[in-house]
């Protein structure tokens, strides 16, 4: 349905205005959608599934927390920190070749990842310290897909 033009005439010396409202194009709206029960990360688009992917989600003493976030960083190559060691950006990293960070607590932080380790994903297993763990070739997929601040929903069911 067209949207509707005014023309106001204006008394001699003033300009005339003209206000017309044009309907703005709908924005792609992305959404990353975690189940822990399935252990799958579904991306929408508009509420249209895209993909969906198998994860690995957090070990029972550290459980993924359920909420509803969004991506605050994303690192291409990221580099692996932990009690003094440091691992350099590839497929042997321990958070693989993509990061997507989305919720941080005290000096911890969760986020979508890549894994050296893709027969925890390809099991669906609960083995992380709370991070989602991708197949790095999903990661790279999703990463591609979103920006810093698309929404993470994580669901019990």
């Amino acid at each position: 349905m067209p949207f509707p033009s005014w023309r106001i005439a204006l008394p001699a010396g003033l300009a005339l205005l003209c206000v017309s409202l044009v309907p703005m194009q709908a924005r792609a709206e992305k959404t990353i959608e975690i189940s822990l029960k399935q252990r799958y990360l579904t991306l929408f688009d508009n509420g249209k599934v895209v993909e969906r992917f198998p994860v690995a989600i957090g070990a029972p003493e550290s459980p993924t927390p359920a909420g509803s976030y969004a991506i605050t960083r994303k690192e291409e190559a990221p580099v692996y920190h932990k009690g003094g060691k440091v691992i350099a950006p590839g497929p042997k990293n321990p958070v693989g070749v993509r990061y997507m960070a989305y919720f941080q607590i005290g000096s911890g932080e969760y986020a979508i990842h890549g894994t050296a380790w893709p027969n925890w994903v390809k099991l669906r297993a609960a083995v992380s310290l709370g991070c989602i763990r991708m197949l790095n070739k999903d990661v790279v997929t999703l990463f591609k897909q979103v920006d810093v601040g698309t929404p993470v929903v994580v669901t019990t069911n």
